[in-house]
């Protein structure tokens, strides 16, 4: 899909990151994060209903599609800041940020480390990074690189897409886009993912958050996390995808669409 993007790039410790600006550039920018082991082009469906109102931002994450190769370990809270670095290259003061899974928890450490840059956030099928983890969910967490490692990879990929999508285009898209990755940088991105969680319990989120799931999303604690996290941050709000899976943006993106639009016409 051709959407006039304008395609950047920003050297960061450890590769070159890519961009692309696309929409009105007079309006407010939403900034995209996608999940793990994807790119950009995870959100394709939603950019036709946002380029007119909206500056819009997309990037490939450090060591993901053309921001790659990745020298080093791959970690949220690099890529935390390359989302600074790269506001302030454009001279923005505020974004509203979109992810989904892995994209959102880089959107929440730098919501943690920059409040006041936020604007508003929509988080997708994600969990909240910042919250208390069971004993269980502990554990699950810290023994999931090794898993990752001793897993034949094309079992691996193939429980990942499975797990991560319902309808066959979404899951069409995960295998070109894992089948892109070795093993290594595979797992050096969930290494970094499964250390990105830290408990705050004086945290709180005070910009609109829109949390959104999809029913069918089995992958680890997303549907109680999100419930949990509108008790915490009681300016939240949490809708359920029907009839998606954990790309729900991917997997049903007209209702997706709908309940997106909807929020962003709330903030003005």
């Amino acid at each position: 899909m051709l959407f006039n993007e304008m395609e950047h790039t920003v050297e960061r410790p450890g590769c070159k990151v890519h961009y692309w600006l696309s929409g009105n550039s007079e309006k407010p920018l939403i900034f995209f994060a996608h999940g793990a082991a994807v790119d950009h082009l995870q959100f394709d469906i939603q950019i036709p209903c946002l380029k007119n109102n909206y500056q819009i931002l997309r990037w490939d994450m450090r060591g993901h599609g053309q921001s790659r190769p990745l020298k080093g370990l791959f970690s949220i809270n690099d890529t935390a800041e390359d989302m600074l670095h790269i506001l302030d290259d454009l001279g923005k003061e505020k974004a509203i940020f979109i992810g989904q899974s892995a994209g959102t928890y880089a959107i929440q450490e730098f919501a943690f480390q920059h409040p006041e840059r936020i604007e508003a956030m929509i988080i997708i099928d994600g969990t909240c990074i910042t919250a208390k983890l069971s004993i269980l969910e502990s554990l699950s967490l810290r023994i999931s690189p090794f898993i990752f490692r001793i897993w034949p990879y094309d079992n691996l990929k193939k429980a990942s897409i499975d797990a991560s999508a319902i309808k066959s285009d979404t899951k069409q898209y995960l295998k070109v886009k894992f089948n892109e990755l070795s093993k290594k940088e595979f797992v050096k991105i969930f290494d970094g993912v499964s250390t990105c969680i830290h408990y705050e319990p004086d945290y709180h989120s005070t910009s609109p958050l829109l949390l959104a799931y999809g029913v069918h999303d089995k992958t680890g604690n997303i549907k109680k996390s999100m419930k949990e996290w509108t008790k915490r941050d009681k300016q939240s709000k949490y809708v359920v995808i029907h009839d998606a899976g954990h790309g729900s943006n991917q997997d049903n993106p007209e209702f997706f669409n709908k309940k997106m639009m909807e929020f962003l016409e709330e903030l003005n």
